[in-house]
């Protein structure tokens, strides 16, 4: 198939018809079907005629919305149609748009970003008076959405020398959360994942999944998702995260939502404990040498 807009030979088969090089698409007549399209808008004495300008790679019914004189005078000139330049331009205002829209987006980005770091920053209060920043201590019960929560203690599990696997300079930390709800497999008893506050940045939790495995061998397990919760009325279990080695205060947050929707619904409040890591002695947990 030869291209009707730049000429170029390609495979019709192939390309479904849309020209490789400059994206026009390129219909296939038959000859029957060219002939009778041309009988019904010419009539038979300009059949053949139109038929064989047709056949030119840049004749003038390539260019339907053009005149004639238009036609000759850019191809004389060496310039493109009128056609093709509205073309051009709608590309360009196409581009343009797109541009704009992805400036637009990457400033929400950092927006939010910002929001998210402020946030952790001031736990002590916000404008926003339906949002609130709860501080509680290791070891303490306290309301969260239709029941309770406690975050018991945080533990260190393992470094590049007990799990090989882990990237250098990280360690693997768990932590230790308790609940009770009112047993109903209800939205309001979902448990978002909960993030760490490290130094001013942000380490969200390990994925169920991903963290079971290491909790099972490492004696940190039951391992907690957000469905803890839901599947009865108390949870008994760890969260899982990396962070660096050197790391020995941490902050939990916990966000309580209204459960009014499935992804949780409006925030309400975000509650934080500070714990101390405690460091795990190698007859208590770690991978033994070999495994």
């Amino acid at each position: 198939m030869r291209c009707f807009n730049c000429h170029k030979n390609f495979d019709y088969d192939k390309y479904y018809g849309i020209c490789p090089k400059c994206g026009c698409f390129n219909q296939r007549e038959t000859q029957e079907e060219r002939h009778e399209d041309l009988h019904d808008r010419f009539g038979d004495d300009s059949d053949h005629r139109e038929a064989r300008e047709h056949d030119q790679p840049h004749s003038f019914s390539s260019y339907p919305n053009v005149s004639r004189e238009t036609f000759g005078d850019a191809q004389s000139s060496g310039s493109i149609p009128v056609y093709e330049q509205e073309k051009t331009k709608r590309r360009g205002s196409g581009f343009l748009a797109v541009s704009i829209a992805v400036l637009i987006l990457g400033l929400a980005f950092l927006i939010s970003g910002s929001l998210v770091h402020t946030i952790g920053n001031s736990p002590s209060g916000t404008e926003d008076n339906s949002l609130q920043f709860l501080s509680h201590e290791a070891g303490e019960d306290f309301v969260f959405q239709q029941g309770s929560l406690k975050v018991a203690e945080a533990k260190r599990l393992a470094d590049q020398n007990s799990l090989p696997g882990l990237l250098e300079g990280m360690t693997l930390i768990a932590v230790h959360v308790t609940g009770q709800s009112d047993g109903e497999y209800e939205y309001y008893n979902k448990v978002a994942v909960p993030y760490l506050e490290i130094d001013g940045t942000y380490r969200r939790a390990l994925s169920a999944y991903d963290f079971e495995p290491y909790g099972q061998l490492l004696d940190a397990y039951p391992v907690l998702d957000e469905y803890a919760l839901m599947e009865g009325d108390a949870c008994d279990g760890w969260y899982g995260f990396l962070a660096e080695d050197d790391v020995t205060d941490i902050r939990i947050w916990l966000d309580e939502y209204d459960g009014s929707d499935w992804d949780g619904g409006k925030l309400l409040a975000a509650h934080y404990v500070d714990l101390v890591i405690e460091e795990t002695s190698s007859d208590e947990g770690g991978v033994a040498d070999g495994q």
